[in-house]
């Protein structure tokens, strides 16, 4: 599906923008991803658009986990994928209470001969948002995401004091003030994250931090620019371009204009 498409059935839909959207449609189509997981999905809406661009692909398949705390959200991710007709990419799972045991079921069924064997090539982290449970969730993604491939944090900067549907739960009241208004996503982002010699490549852009689970043992993947640095390039000259163009297709009009 093109992304001119998915954009227009979702831009007024929370809680992924078109502009975060098409980072996630253009990352997958680039790099090929073809079995992704992700954690916290709520409305399904950055679901889709990387459904979306497995359709484009032609292949592949997202297993997405949320708690059952979304179940009648409106709309959710079942309508959403309905009304998308991209039903067939997305393997939705309700999880009990975190997203934790449910890694737990997918680790020990890839566990052969006491080693558990990689089958994501893209992870997207937008669920908890605590430094427990997706602290945690790192630690059992490592083992799932294969070598060279990227997983993605999202709402490096969320804190639960400035939670407008959370901030006066009893639950984020009863948090020490420290718990309460850190950034604990950042927090598992640059203590645990970016000092796993298992990844390299970090990157934060806004609220998202990127890092790429190297190759090898013996062998890494660091470079100059990576495929996040081109992509994130890729998205700032193409308005520029179009602008450019714009402005030269006013000029040669007036041109005309006067010789005509």
């Amino acid at each position: 599906m093109k992304f001119g498409k998915i954009e227009k059935i979702l831009k007024n839909i929370p809680h992924t923008p078109p502009e975060d959207g098409k980072i996630l449609y253009d990352f997958i189509i680039e790099n090929k991803c073809n079995n992704i997981l992700e954690l916290g999905f709520e409305n399904g809406t950055s679901t889709c658009y990387m459904a979306a661009a497995l359709d484009e692909i032609g292949s592949g398949k997202i297993l997405t986990i949320d708690r059952k705390e979304t179940i009648g959200i409106e709309p959710d991710i079942h309508a959403l994928l309905k009304q998308t007709n991209l039903e067939k990419y997305v393997e939705p799972i309700y999880a009990h209470n975190t997203y934790i045991w449910e890694l737990m079921k997918i680790i020990e069924e890839q566990t052969e001969t006491r080693e558990c064997i990689p089958i994501f090539d893209f992870c997207f982290i937008d669920g908890a948002h605590t430094w427990d449970v997706d602290g945690f969730a790192f630690f059992l993604i490592d083992k799932l995401l294969k070598p060279g491939y990227w997983v993605l944090f999202d709402d490096l900067n969320w804190k639960f004091a400035e939670s407008h549907t959370l901030k006066n739960t009893t639950f984020v009241q009863n948090m020490p003030e420290d718990e309460k208004k850190s950034a604990q996503i950042e927090r598992v982002f640059t203590l645990l994250v970016s000092q796993h010699p298992n990844f390299i490549n970090h990157k934060i852009v806004n609220r998202w931090g990127w890092a790429q689970k190297k190759q090898s043992k013996f062998k890494t993947t660091e470079k100059n620019q990576t495929v996040v640095d081109l992509l994130y390039l890729k998205q700032s000259i193409i308005p520029d371009i179009f602008m450019i163009l714009r402005k030269m297709k006013y000029k040669l009009k007036h041109v005309l204009k006067i010789f005509s």
